[in-house]
């Protein structure tokens, strides 16, 4: 087959392998038999929040798309809003978590190693 489409809808929530894994997670390269790189699909809920973590251990970079609702994303405990359509990345070192507003938080993570 030349392509593969998934809907993220299809994809179950929960943990994965990701030092940041929760149970909102859905797992959207292993859909696409993706191994170079990780894609998730994270859906919070209202006020609900990804764990807190850094990648100096793992070495990965991450980018985070966010696509629907609000929140804040939380930088060695200082938070910044995040609304649709902005993207973010963090310095490896940095802890790091996302935390839904009222109206819940939905974001596209990528994640990859760092190549030196």
């Amino acid at each position: 087959m030349s392509h593969v489409i998934v809907d993220a809808a299809s994809v179950p929530a929960g943990h994965g392998p990701h030092p940041a894994a929760s149970p909102f997670d859905r797992r959207i390269s292993e859909a696409l038999n993706i191994s170079t790189f990780e894609v998730y699909q994270v859906d919070l809920p209202p006020t609900a929040e990804t764990v807190p973590h850094d990648h100096l251990d793992d070495r990965n970079d991450d980018v985070y798309a966010i696509i629907a609702g609000s929140g804040w994303v939380v930088i060695d405990g200082q938070s910044t809003p995040v609304k649709p359509g902005q993207f973010i990345s963090v310095e490896l070192h940095h802890r790091r978590h996302l935390r839904a507003g009222s109206d819940g938080l939905t974001i596209i993570a990528i994640c990859a190693e760092r190549r030196i």
